[in-house]
């Protein structure tokens, strides 16, 4: 009897202290994002999807839930607003160029929050270029290089050029992000225009003289890379000149000369005031 009563003693300390030991409590439902990573790069402005898991917690569809704290779905936000609504571990969000704050968090079937609050949240870049790379831009081609390399006969100079691992995209659509921007263009230090497509660069009425061209890749707000990417070509200028006649009036002069006398001479007229001149010659020597 006693023996027994020592036994229940002992089951009944064992459950008090255990009740009230740390960690034997339920741990809650939780809420972890696996992909992307933070602060990722997502290039050629491909949706960002986003794939999470959770723990201790049934994800239902919207409206088809009961009232369990442990049952509901996931409330999707970007930069602070609601976007969807979800019960999938996948998502993808299309999100034009820029910086995103992403943040996930469950919520009961009829959209209230948990008790405690429980979110995930990460933060995205979204860019129309590559996620990785060094931007390159290179003259390709210059028109016209004929006859001496880097001298144009003409007014009107047509420059080329090719890019690598850079978007074009017209300026003003936001803030800068990685690989994507426009192309300023500068013609002896002065900035021209801004080229967002791939197009050949015309240049007309050129004074005389040389000219550098550059080209540099720059960022939305129209900031150089880091580092700097860009290229330039210098040539020279030379009109068609007006050809100088003068050298040849003074040999056309000459010859008209050399006819008259010619035609004056064998003619009688040439003859006789060829004889009157010797005879009147003579005269003065006798």
């Amino acid at each position: 009897m006693r023996a027994a009563v020592l036994v229940l003693v002992g089951a009944l300390l064992v459950l008090v202290l255990g009740l009230s030991a740390p960690g034997v409590r339920a741990a809650g439902p939780t809420l972890t994002i696996i992909s992307p990573a933070d602060h990722a790069v997502i290039g050629n402005g491909t949706p960002v999807a986003v794939i999470f898991v959770v723990s201790d917690f049934n994800l239902t569809p919207p409206g088809t839930g009961g009232p369990s704290p442990t049952e509901g779905h996931v409330d999707v936000y970007v930069d602070g607003l609601l976007t969807m609504a979800t019960s999938q571990e996948t998502i993808e969000l299309p999100l034009a160029s820029g910086t995103y704050a992403i943040l996930l968090r469950l919520v009961a079937d009829n959209g209230t929050s948990l008790n405690p609050d429980v979110t995930s949240s990460i933060s995205v870049t979204v860019t129309q270029g590559p996620a990785v790379g060094t931007p390159r831009i290179e003259i390709s081609y210059v028109e016209i290089i004929y006859p001496t390399p880097g001298l144009v006969l003409g007014r009107d100079v047509t420059i080329s050029f090719r890019v690598t691992d850079f978007a074009l995209v017209p300026p003003g659509r936001g803030e800068p992000v990685p690989n994507e921007g426009h192309v300023a263009v500068f013609l002896d230090d002065v900035y021209v225009m801004a080229v967002t497509a791939f197009r050949p660069i015309p240049f007309s009425d050129l004074v005389d003289g040389k000219h550098t061209v550059t080209v540099q890749l720059v960022d939305d707000a129209g900031r150089p890379l880091t580092p700097d990417a860009s290229d330039s070509v210098t040539f020279q200028i030379q009109f068609a000149a007006i050809v100088d006649i003068n050298p040849y009036l003074q040999i056309t002069q000459i010859i008209l000369v050399g006819a008259i006398v010619f035609v004056l001479f064998y003619r009688g007229w040439g003859r006789n005031l060829l004889a009157t001149l010797s005879g009147r010659v003579g005269r003065k020597n006798a």
